[in-house]
């Protein structure tokens, strides 16, 4: 069986504690990852994308 190919710095996301930010640079442009809440899910209306 393939291994499943895992998220680029998935170790480094999966390991922020709340509170904790990780910047990701993309073309130019920065993104900030940190930890979601309930709250924050709630706000966001473009809905969620689940990567199991």
């Amino acid at each position: 069986m393939e291994e499943q190919a895992k998220f680029p710095f998935e170790e480094d996301i999966l390991n922020l504690a709340n509170g904790e930010e990780y910047v990701v640079f993309l073309r130019g442009r920065a993104f900030i990852i940190k930890p979601a809440t309930n709250d924050d899910i709630e706000r966001v209306g473009h809905g969620y994308y689940c990567m199991d």
